[in-house]
């Protein structure tokens, strides 16, 4: 958005380059999701036994009368909020911003506002519940943590003329009397406000008014793309989604702990500190922010699981913050032992699997490496670099020590090196790790399309919830679909093949893989017999192979037989079940793991 004269203009655009040049330094944020459909405690009249209610949505799911759902919201007693300890928390996470639900699609503002009395503050009658908001915004903003809004702009289940809402006003009205109103008073009654998360956006006028609202009072807020109509200053991707390869301009995932936003107290499944590092870190490596969402529970008490967690989060990010704060995405994809970041003259390797033979391969690297450390050692002590074909190997046993500075989670090595960086991501195989070869980085891809589904999955306590997204490849129908990548081996080995796919089709399908003048060939079997079975993906041996060492193999899946029309559909699932719009048949990954690692001469 452009205000003002040229020259106040000129200043706006700068100072907004230096706002998202921030935010994506910053790398990191906390989701707040406080709901006032946590006061239901996921129970509705034994609906909960039927279907999972979904925490912040629970008014739609549930179809909660409104004058029932705004009873329930009167008696809500959120007594042990405190704004300072959530601020503490997200400061202990390492988190560089927040963003908190000012507004969700049930229309209750989480602030004191004089647009409506239907907010926390006035219309909640067992207490004297403050400004959430408020209180919160400038908790964290005195412990140096950048503030922002979700605010859902379109939907509103209370408010007539919010889709989902009552009759009796149009969509422009609706807007008028609430949305505009509001979005001053964000924008006008606290502070500096750094981010605007739109939801669920639409094309149309709205999104545009919104932006020039927000932006009115504060030039140099981000707005996220969710607002709607191609606007926005990062690209949301869709909830719990990683993209599978680096994406350029400034983009952001948001994630939650467990598989809601709000909370709902039968979701037990939370993440562990191992999967939040390692998510960061894969995000980072591609070029994006990673928001984490938390939703405190009924009585404004954040989980102590995800306490837990984000904790030990934030003590892995006091160590190794220089590896996740102010780098950008390298050329590589994942590598067999974890992902890479950088800034000018360094890479971070972030070591995931750590090597069986000592030293963690560095393929493609066209700079002159000039040293080698582990971030957590204060005394930087050197770490052996060798330069073999295909790329360098760093002696992670060389420096004395060593095991007190590798992570469970995640162990960062620092390479220092000359001038630009220079790498050829092409793959390399590595002898020691696993090889995996995804769709999104085949070279070429005949017949064949990508997608990312949302999977879904059954928990333990019986719910159903959107776990994170599979990538793959899909809509193979004869054997010229293919999918083909190219890769250099740098000794003689012999590497076993493994395939992850998912078959829905009812009956086996048969690939084969060529790798050079080699052919392997394979049933695989059916891997969803119900439509109450979503774990859809499983990984099959299906041979192995001998390679010569080269700097260009070629490596082809295909089918080896073709699938009929009804077989490409799945065969299972029921109308309006998840998956009815995708293929029957789904390759996820080529694994090449290596017999064992050649002998080196001495």
């Amino acid at each position: 958005m452009k205000l003002g004269t040229s020259n106040d203009r000129e200043t706006c655009d700068a100072s907004m380059d230096d706002a998202i040049r921030q935010w994506q330094d910053d790398g990191f944020g906390i989701f707040l999701h406080f709901s006032a459909g946590t006061s239901f405690q996921g129970r509705y009249q034994g609906q909960e036994l039927k279907r999972d209610l979904w925490g912040e949505w629970m008014m739609r799911r549930a179809d909660v009368p409104i004058p029932v759902y705004e009873e329930q919201v009167r008696n809500w007693n959120p007594d042990r909020f405190d704004a300072d300890e959530w601020a503490e928390l997200v400061k202990a996470s390492g988190a560089r911003y927040m963003v908190f639900t000012a507004k969700h699609h049930d229309g209750v503002a989480m602030f004191r506002s004089e647009t409506t009395s239907y907010n926390v503050v006035d219309h909640t009658e067992a207490a004297d519940v403050p400004d959430i908001f408020g209180e919160l915004t400038e908790a964290v903003r005195t412990r140096g943590i950048r503030p922002g809004f979700y605010y859902s702009h379109y939907i509103d289940w209370h408010a007539p003329g919010g889709l989902g809402g009552a009759e009796g006003r149009s969509l422009d009205e609706y807007a008028d009397e609430v949305v505009l109103p509001h979005l001053e008073e964000l924008t006008t009654r606290y502070g500096v406000q750094h981010i605007a998360w739109f939801d669920c956006g639409r094309n149309g006028p709205l999104s545009n008014r919104c932006v020039e609202a927000v932006r009115r009072n504060q030039p140099n807020i981000m707005v996220c793309s969710r607002v709607g109509n191609g606007l926005g200053d990062f690209s949301s991707v869709g909830d719990h989604q990683v993209p599978p390869t680096r994406v350029d301009g400034p983009w952001e995932t948001c994630i939650t702990m467990n598989h809601h936003w709000a909370w709902y107290p039968e979701d037990r499944d939370h993440k562990s500190a191992e999967d939040v590092i390692r998510m960061l870190a894969a995000i980072r490596s591609r070029g994006g922010n990673l928001l984490l969402n938390v939703g405190p529970d009924v009585r404004g008490r954040l989980p102590l699981r995800d306490q837990v967690v984000l904790t030990r989060v934030g003590s892995w990010l006091r160590m190794h913050g220089e590896a996740i704060y102010g780098v950008r995405a390298t050329p590589y994809g994942d590598l067999p032992w974890g992902v890479c970041t950088c800034r000018p003259g360094k890479l971070y390797l972030h070591v995931f699997q750590l090597p069986s033979q000592d030293s963690v391969f560095m393929p493609g690297l066209q700079s002159r490496p000039t040293r080698a450390y582990y971030l957590a050692d204060a005394e930087k002590q050197t770490l052996r670099i060798t330069a073999v074909p295909g790329g360098v190997e760093i002696d992670m046993a060389s420096a004395p020590g060593f095991a007190e500075f590798a992570d469970e989670h995640d162990t960062v090595i620092v390479v220092e090196h000359e001038g630009e960086l220079a790498a050829d991501p092409r793959p390399v195989l590595d002898h020691d790790l696993d090889n995996r070869f995804i769709p999104a980085l085949a070279q070429e891809r005949n017949g064949v399309s990508l997608r990312s589904l949302r999977r879904p999955s059954h928990i333990d306590h019986g719910t159903v919830a959107a776990i994170l997204y599979d990538d793959y490849a899909h809509g193979f129908a004869d054997g010229d679909d293919c999918l083909q990548w190219t890769f250099s081996v740098t000794a003689e080995n012999a590497f076993f093949v493994n395939v992850e796919y998912a078959n829905l089709t009812g009956k086996s399908v048969s690939v084969k893989l060529l790798i050079g003048e080699q052919t392997l060939t394979a049933d695989l079997p059916v891997t969803v017999h119900d439509d109450r079975d979503w774990c859809w993906f499983r990984t099959q041996r299906i041979g192995h192979v001998k390679l010569d060492e080269s700097a260009e193999h070629c490596m082809t899946l295909a089918l080896a037989e073709p699938l009929d029309e009804a077989a490409r559909i799945p065969s299972c699932l029921e109308d309006g079940k998840p998956g009815l719009d995708h293929d029957g048949f789904m390759i996820k990954s080529i694994i090449l793991k290596s017999l064992a690692p050649p002998v080196r001469g001495n």
